[in-house]
């Protein structure tokens, strides 16, 4: 008796420390530097985890309240640390190489990402995050969620194809003093093309300044902007009183998000459809020209 007694007793014991063993750890906290790839790790269901973003990263509403590190190009070792964080993912933007290589030193784990404006960029991005971040069923689930956005938007475009593409010119602006447009090679570009429309300043490279004679010759259908450019440029009508764009009649204003202006995220195909359903209505309608 005295022999099952100890035993019931051991094991009573045991019991009782699992159960007021301690609790799981807390999940490492992050900063992320780079709209994509700040969107990317709220997508993945992570951003309570995020305590730090750069700037730019602040367009997304989900960060918005979250603590800035400042220019994404322009980090301070300080800055970062001071949020105990663990690790930083960023985009390749990311910066400058001796800051980032400060907090690596500091036994902070930093991880960039190419910002090249193409799909396969944003699945391989979407995936690594995930694995990084130690959930790569989340990150499939996305990359599957991305896919299928997108084949919406192609099968959409592919009922329109034969017919003029309308011309879409995307402008880049934080006031009056500060406006690009998108070419080639550019996140606004990919985003164009996807649409099936053609991107009005395709011939440039890159992004270049806005002039009067090259937007009187692109000659676009409609002028993309990010949403957040939207007031600061004064609207469509403070548009409309720009050079070039004052001589070319009858464009319209079509926006997206800033964050899907600025970097190709798991939103890339909601964006697509978004400019679909304003470019081209009959088709999001279900019809065609």
């Amino acid at each position: 008796m005295r022999r099952g007694a100890w035993k019931a007793g051991l094991l009573a014991a045991l019991f009782a420390v699992s159960a007021h063993a301690a609790p799981p750890a807390p999940a490492p906290k992050l900063v992320t530097i780079g709209p994509a790839v700040t969107q990317t790790v709220f997508a993945l269901g992570a951003g309570d985890r995020v305590v730090g973003v750069d700037d730019s990263s602040t367009a997304l509403p989900e960060a918005s309240k979250l603590r800035s590190v400042g220019y994404q190009r322009a980090l301070s070792a300080e800055g970062v640390l001071s949020l105990g964080a663990v690790m930083l993912l960023g985009s390749a933007e990311a910066g400058p190489p001796g800051v980032l290589e400060q907090l690596k030193q500091a036994g902070m784990k930093v991880e960039t990402f190419t910002n090249e404006p193409t799909v396969e960029s944003a699945r391989s991005r979407i995936q690594t995050i995930a694995e990084r971040l130690g959930i790569p069923e989340q990150g499939k689930a996305l990359v599957a969620k991305l896919d299928a956005d997108l084949a919406r938007a192609s099968g959409r475009a592919a009922q329109v194809k034969g017919t003029k593409p309308p011309r879409v010119l995307a402008i880049y602006s934080r006031g009056a003093g500060t406006m690009m447009v998108a070419g080639a090679g550019s996140v606004a570009d990919t985003l164009i093309r996807l649409t099936g429309a053609v991107n009005a300043a395709g011939d440039l490279q890159g992004y270049k300044p806005l002039g009067a004679e090259a937007v009187v010759a692109a000659a676009p259908d409609f002028v993309l902007l990010p949403a957040g450019s939207v007031t600061t440029v004064g609207g469509e009508e403070g548009l409309a009183k720009l050079p070039g764009l004052s001589q070319v009649k009858g464009w319209k204003l079509v926006t997206v998000e800033d964050v899907d202006f600025m970097g190709l995220g798991p939103g890339l195909g909601k964006a697509v459809v978004r400019v679909q359903d304003a470019v081209a209505p009959a088709v999001a309608k279900g019809g065609g020209k």
